[in-house]
């Protein structure tokens, strides 16, 4: 059975390529695949542990057994970031913008009467990493269909898990940006700033856990794929 597994961030990278054909046998399970992408693909058989597979737009346990005719795509991590940082109708707003991320308009959305606090987690492109100095762009790509699915699964999570909350923004920028630019915006809106913090925060969390956004930093000499380091960086 021939499975095309799309690749993405610094495996397209590595690879040179953006689908990676690679033959298993009739039933294979995803465990089977990444034994034999790693075999198909030497250059990238380090990343892969690093990686996820996703079947269908979501991610997969080793034991999945595939039946042939699936989309399939190895994810490196997510662009991530680190642990410092109901009833009626609810403005929600998700999705990937290309380019800078109109701040201002997103959280104007949320105005509403019964609204008397927004709390915000605005993202943004700084010139340096922990280990790394000179940053001057980053340049984020994404699965885009798997990325916008599971910011709308996210969105109904938060609604479901913080009734309380009238609004929602969880939009995350792609393509290259210069220090200072936007990456990312999470909002919420409600009666209480005590709402609103807990759901901002929880979307965040989960934005950043789950949606596969992956972020390449750039310096004057080089880049390098946030998450695919090696190991000792």
């Amino acid at each position: 059975m021939r499975v095309e597994v799309r690749a993405f961030g610094g495996v397209a990278d590595r690879a040179g390529l953006t689908v990676l054909p690679v033959e298993v046998p009739d039933g294979a399970t995803v465990g089977e695949l990444r034994d034999a992408l790693a075999h198909a693909f030497p250059d990238v058989a380090t990343l892969l542990p690093r990686c996820a597979v996703a079947v269908d737009l979501e991610v997969a346990d080793a034991d999945l057994v595939l039946r042939g005719g699936e989309e399939v795509a190895v994810l490196p991590p997510v662009a991530g970031g680190s642990d410092d940082v109901g009833a009626g109708a609810v403005v929600t707003r998700t999705g990937l913008v290309h380019g800078p991320i109109d701040v201002a308009a997103e959280l104007a959305a949320l105005g509403d009467p019964r609204v008397g606090a927004i709390v915000s987690f605005q993202g943004l492109v700084r010139d340096h990493a922990e280990d790394l100095e000179g940053v001057v762009r980053l340049e984020y790509s994404a699965y885009e269909e798997m990325a916008a699915r599971e910011l709308d699964v996210i969105a109904a999570e938060l609604r479901a898990d913080h009734p309380e909350v009238r609004g929602l923004v969880l939009v995350h920028a792609v393509g290259p940006l210069p220090v200072g630019a936007h990456t990312i915006l999470i909002a919420a809106a409600a009666a209480h700033r005590d709402e609103a913090f807990a759901a901002c925060r929880d979307g965040l969390e989960r934005v950043k856990e789950r949606v596969p956004v992956f972020k390449r930093e750039v310096t004057a000499d080089g880049a390098r794929w946030v998450g695919l380091e090696p190991d000792g960086a």
